[in-house]
């Protein structure tokens, strides 16, 4: 159970505007499901789930994988509870993977070479930031910034490689367009989306490292309090 090959993974992601289910069976994605949406994940995150684990059954799990953000804050809790509900009818662990790392890995697939830095949309006028080095190593935390705050940080993270850095993640166009100082030169900018089939893998080799031991219940990465409020009778029963 605790080497990445056998392992059989479910992994759901659903932390901004796409929702996806994955399996990992055989040391590979078995099966994928994956859609485009800013809203309705409610609705659509577990009959992708059971479409991906169909011809294994649910039974057949041996970890339950979920993206914790940042990202949404409806989404996050949707996926999060879901994740955790699968794993406790299951008696399986469930663990947490970072969207951010969701984001570097997949640009990390694609061929994405050198510094990088990822940014994920808000829904505000700030975004979500966090830079990586060649070799992977964060070289920040993750932090909520300023458009301004990012072209600083592109211009740190440009000059770690002559000059040269790739932006990847879902805030790169809104960023780009509003840009107001002059970006790096040899500045790569990559508009991708968030996959539940890079949850899994992510997770397979997280497993495969543990053992199967210390895995944490996940907890959701919002790095800001959500822009909810109370309802009003709650509201009313706090100033009681």
């Amino acid at each position: 159970m605790s080497t990445t090959s056998n392992s059989t993974i479910l992994a759901l992601d659903a932390a901004a505007g796409a929702c996806s289910a994955a399996l990992w069976a055989g040391g590979a994605i078995a099966q994928r499901r994956w859609e485009a949406m800013e809203r309705g994940h409610a609705e659509a995150l577990m009959p992708m789930a059971r479409d991906v684990v169909a011809d294994t059954g649910f039974q057949g799990l041996d970890l339950v994988a979920v993206s914790v953000g940042p990202g949404g804050y409806t989404g996050l809790r949707i996926a999060i509870a879901a994740a955790r509900g699968l794993g406790l009818a299951l008696g399986v662990p469930v663990m947490g993977v970072g969207s951010l790392d969701v984001h570097r890995y997949i640009a990390r697939n694609d061929g994405v070479t050198g510094p990088m830095g990822v940014l994920l949309e808000t829904k505000r006028a700030d975004l979500y930031f966090q830079a990586f080095g060649s070799g992977d190593d964060p070289l920040m935390e993750p932090s909520v910034a300023s458009g301004a705050e990012v072209e600083e940080r592109l211009v740190s993270l440009a000059d770690l490689s002559n000059g040269a850095a790739t932006l990847v993640g879902d805030a790169v166009e809104r960023f780009v367009a509003q840009a107001t100082h002059h970006l790096p030169d040899q500045l790569v900018t990559r508009i991708q989306a968030a996959d539940a089939a890079a949850v899994a893998a992510l997770a397979a080799s997280a497993f495969a490292e543990s053992g199967g031991a210390d895995i944490s219940p996940p907890r959701p990465m919002y790095l800001r309090a959500p822009d909810t409020s109370p309802p009003a009778a709650d509201r009313q029963r706090l100033r009681g």
